[in-house]
């Protein structure tokens, strides 16, 4: 650190731990702790319930689905590390470059084995530890205030994240058709670049006259704007006609096929090329690689207008005004990628916010132009 205060350097680092409560929340739901049956044409109410109940054998052959962990399971862990160095200019701007690193290590990995031995009648899925991940980002962050009332903030980042599953619940096939050493590849949500800025301008109001000094105070306006690569995808092949039904590989590759072509008629303005993916003859894993296809990207401004409304010493009423997707920029998601079932699988069907997951998509970003209004109180 300089003498001045004006360079700071910051390291860390931590080791963290999993329950992998993710994969064991699924257990208590198939044998041996749940069993079904169907009694169709069955009048109510019921006479003797008691009979209706599916029996719960311990006894072999089992179920079509069985859960389990191997015997000698670990818990995930992840080791994670970050070096940033920042330096102030003239006291009132500020340029920081940060490294951060992650790897994960004893990840879960569900495989699914069909039919092992005689004592099972299905699929018998194994959670294990040969998942891994590793993570490398490089950010760089320029922060100063313009003048008195205006400042601004933009940040940029290069990253890779690389596993060879990105969730607890894959492959759900066996290591011979989905290897978990071959699959090592850029994760499911992996964004390459992603850049945003931020930009708050306080607004002058007028004086002189009361009434017209009191109505322009305190209003503030302030834009943000946020473009990143798109999420890597692969081509699938659908199992439904194997003893491996409802699961999925991924097709061979036709040498010199352009993977995407442009059409103007389709949403991004281009589609996954049909002529660039076959369906293996045999159930294996095809010669594409897993998330070697660049997805849509993604770019959104949003505005706000903003004021404060003083009450008394203690409370304060904030008025604002959100304007988000205000260029009404389309997003989409990446195409389904199904090649079997037609093609809708081959171009997007959503936009972002519709496929983003988790959320109300009204919350997410990448949908058309909305409008918002809100007052909150805070004392």
């Amino acid at each position: 650190m300089a003498t001045n205060g004006d360079l700071v350097l910051r390291a860390g680092a931590g080791v963290f731990y999993d329950l992998g409560l993710g994969a064991a929340s699924i257990v208590p739901s198939y044998w041996p702790n749940s069993a079904f049956t169907f009694y169709p044409g069955v009048s109510l109410p019921l006479n003797g319930v008691s009979s209706y109940l599916p029996a719960i054998s311990l006894a072999p052959p089992y179920s079509d689905q069985v859960y389990a962990f191997r015997p000698d399971l670990k818990l995930p862990r992840s080791y994670q590390w970050n070096l940033a160095i920042e330096k102030s200019f003239a006291g009132k701007q500020a340029l920081s470059v940060t490294y951060l690193g992650q790897a994960g290590r004893d990840l879960l990995r569900k495989e699914a084995l069909f039919q092992p031995n005689p004592n099972f009648n299905g699929l018998f899925y194994i959670t294990q530890n040969d998942a891994f991940s590793n993570y490398n980002a490089l950010q760089v962050q320029y922060r100063r205030p313009l003048s008195s009332r205006l400042q601004a903030l933009v940040s940029y980042s290069f990253s890779h994240s690389l596993d060879n599953v990105s969730n607890d619940f894959l492959s759900g096939l066996s290591n011979t058709v989905i290897s978990s050493k071959n699959d090592y590849a850029s994760s499911d949500f992996d964004v390459r670049h992603s850049f945003s800025g931020a930009a708050t301008w306080e607004l002058p109001h007028a004086t002189g006259i009361p009434v017209v000094s009191e109505v322009t105070k305190e209003w503030s306006l302030s834009a943000m704007v946020v473009a990143r690569s798109g999420f890597p995808m692969n081509a699938h092949v659908y199992l439904g006609a194997s003893a491996l039904a409802n699961q999925f590989t991924r097709p061979d590759l036709v040498a010199g096929k352009p993977v995407w072509i442009s059409n103007t008629e389709v949403p991004g303005g281009q589609a996954l090329n049909p002529a660039a993916f076959v369906v293996p003859a045999t159930v294996r894993q095809g010669t594409e690689g897993r998330n070697d296809i660049s997805g849509f990207g993604f770019a959104q401004t949003d505005l706000s207008l903003t004021r404060l409304f003083p009450i008394g010493d203690r409370f304060r009423l904030q008025f604002r005004a959100d304007a988000f997707n205000v260029l009404n920029h389309p997003n989409f998601t990446n195409p389904g990628g199904y090649i079997q079932f037609g093609a809708s699988q081959y171009q997007s069907t959503k936009m972002l916010n519709q496929g983003l997951g988790g959320l109300n998509p009204l919350f997410q970003a990448g949908g058309p132009r909305s409008l918002q209004l809100s007052l909150k109180l805070t004392f």
